[in-house]
């Protein structure tokens, strides 16, 4: 059994690095850089859908054979891997639409606000420091993680008020613009929930105990 998770463990690395990838590319596209690759996103799509469900199956099959398990720690396993590869899929989701809107930015050479390109480096970071959380079982690395969020929060709070703050006043292009780049900022703020999410769920698998996003 211990074997099985392990394999199932690696697999989850995998499609992490598949998200984290795709979490870069957005990164570079909100940076304005024409080397972006969308078409990256897009393929990659797929397959991280597809990992996801073969985790999840894996994860049921050997529950099915939970007669083998060797202790609660497998249990939490086996419970807990699907719900991070869901949340990773999750994440890879949003990631799509705001690498689109913003491809589309860059080809009608639309300045994008700056907090959106440093929302999204936040969030690469989290992923990155959450694949090293999930690969060491560290329940420090993942306190450090919920702690990191508050900047993502900190970010989409500042946009969402400069946005917001004349949108009455704009033409109707301009205004639809700005609701753009706000929904732009709302998914960027999903994907860091979904990063807080994945560590506490790694806590638990860990250390069989609950957290808080605050780390309590």
């Amino acid at each position: 059994m211990s074997e099985s998770i392990t394999l199932i463990k690696e697999e989850v690395l995998t499609l992490g690095r598949l998200v984290e990838t795709t979490v870069y590319e957005v990164t570079r596209l909100l940076k304005g850089d024409k080397r972006a690759d969308l078409s990256l996103v897009e393929r990659q799509e797929a397959e991280i859908n597809d990992l996801c469900l073969e985790i999840e199956e894996k994860c049921v099959d050997l529950l099915v054979e939970r007669d083998t398990a060797n202790g609660a720690r497998e249990i939490r396993a086996l419970v807990s891997i699907p719900l991070i590869a869901a949340k990773l899929e999750r994440l890879a989701d949003h990631a799509n639409r705001v690498a689109r809107f913003a491809n589309w930015a860059i080809e009608d050479q639309i300045e994008i606000p700056e907090e959106l390109p440093r929302m999204a480096a936040s969030v690469y970071h989290m992923v990155q420091e959450l694949l090293l959380c999930f690969l060491t079982d560290s329940p420090s690395k993942a306190k450090e993680i919920l702690a990191s969020d508050s900047n993502v929060d900190y970010l989409h709070d500042l946009l969402s008020k400069r946005l917001l703050s004349d949108l009455g006043e704009q033409d109707s292009a301009g205004a639809q613009m700005k609701a753009q780049f706000l929904f732009c900022g709302r998914f960027l703020e999903r994907m860091g929930d979904a990063c807080t999410s994945i560590a506490k769920r790694v806590y638990f698998l860990s250390t069989g105990e609950r957290i808080g996003k605050g780390g309590h």
